[in-house]
């Protein structure tokens, strides 16, 4: 019984502790204009910033990376920044055609190699190569075929399997 509010103590203490290292966040909320980041309830300063969302930037194609700058609208200059800089990893227009899976190979593997479809970015390439471990292992089916085989198991019923 004892044990119990020893549990029920230490729970306690890891929520408050968990709410005190939250309370010093910000939220952020987007519209389609501008973003509004604002600090959540219970920390120490409570001002609201909004800014005003700039066009993202073209994506640098060595290091995959394209950036927007947010800039103050309102807001105490001395609390906000005049201007934040947000950066993505930029997605490529990369379309592929499926192919079908190959047979399980001796590995326990399957591949298949996807074509890049026409209407894609010229600059992906022109087919990728995907691996995955097959769920029927080739040397399971070579374990299974030989004991049949040693039960002197009909040739018809083994090539079945």
């Amino acid at each position: 019984m004892e044990n119990k509010y020893w549990i029920l103590l230490v729970a306690g203490l890891v929520l408050v502790s968990i709410s005190a290292a939250i309370a010093d966040g910000e939220v952020v909320e987007e519209s389609d204009h501008e973003v509004l980041i604002r600090n959540e309830r219970g920390a120490k300063n409570r001002d609201t910033c909004r800014y005003v969302r700039g066009t993202w930037s073209d994506c640098d194609p060595k290091t995959n990376i394209r950036s927007r700058t947010l800039t103050l609208k309102k807001g105490d200059p001395a609390s906000c920044d005049r201007s934040k800089t947000i950066q993505k990893r930029c997605k490529k227009a990369c379309r592929y055609e499926k192919a079908s899976w190959s047979v399980c190979d001796i590995n326990g593997e399957m591949t298949r190699t996807d074509m890049l479809k026409t209407s894609s970015d010229p600059t992906c390439d022109q087919s990728r190569r995907i691996t995955k471990k097959s769920s029927k292992s080739p040397v399971r089916r070579i374990r299974i075929l030989i004991f049949l085989d040693k039960i002197h198991l009909p040739m018809k019923l083994i090539h079945r399997i």
